[in-house]
């Protein structure tokens, strides 16, 4: 991801990958996340962000993705090791062509 994009992004981004996965594989799984606004704009059916068109990915994986919140910082050491490989992807993982944020678009001009 770009440095524009944003922490909002890079959630939404890995919860369509892993729903995506959950697809090709026709397995269940359960999405841990703490990042709340996230899994609210997913479960909205009249949000206005673009990014979250992705949604038709979830929405054909529904009966496979089950997505739950969990508090950050919470002392939860699955939460603290996400971070940390989240971390380390954002410096080393593959690139993603993800849009800049209205926000930063709007900051620039």
């Amino acid at each position: 991801m770009n440095s524009f994009n944003s922490v909002f992004q890079a959630e939404l981004a890995a919860i369509n990958f892993a729903a995506g996965w959950a697809l090709e594989r026709n397995v269940k799984i359960k999405v841990f996340s703490d990042s709340k606004s996230s899994i609210e704009a997913i479960r909205n059916p009249k949000v206005k962000s673009n990014f979250v068109l992705f949604k038709d990915n979830l929405h054909n994986a529904k009966d496979l993705v089950s997505l739950v919140w969990v508090k950050a910082h919470g002392g939860n050491p699955g939460n603290k090791l996400a971070d940390h490989f989240a971390k380390i992807s954002s410096s080393c993982g593959a690139d993603m062509s993800i849009p800049a944020p209205y926000s930063y678009v709007k900051k620039s001009l």
